[in-house]
């Protein structure tokens, strides 16, 4: 692969601190654009698990909301 994009479903969603069906969830609704590798895997970067840590951080109530 030429490019970075080396983390697979499982570690993006660590990286997000979410499960792996939030990570294929945010990528249906088009907010993650993963490449395909050989096997055709989901292959993200860690630019797009930041990205979904930070939307899920922006979604999430903060304690003084609740």
């Amino acid at each position: 692969m030429s490019t970075n994009a080396d983390l697979t479903v499982n570690q993006v969603a660590e990286i997000a601190g979410c499960h792996g069906r939030t990570v294929l969830n945010y990528t249906k609704k088009g907010f993650l654009n993963p490449m395909r590798d050989h096997n055709n895997f989901r292959r993200y970067t860690k630019q797009d698990a930041l990205k979904l840590k930070q939307l899920l951080e922006i979604r999430r109530p903060s304690e003084s909301d609740r």
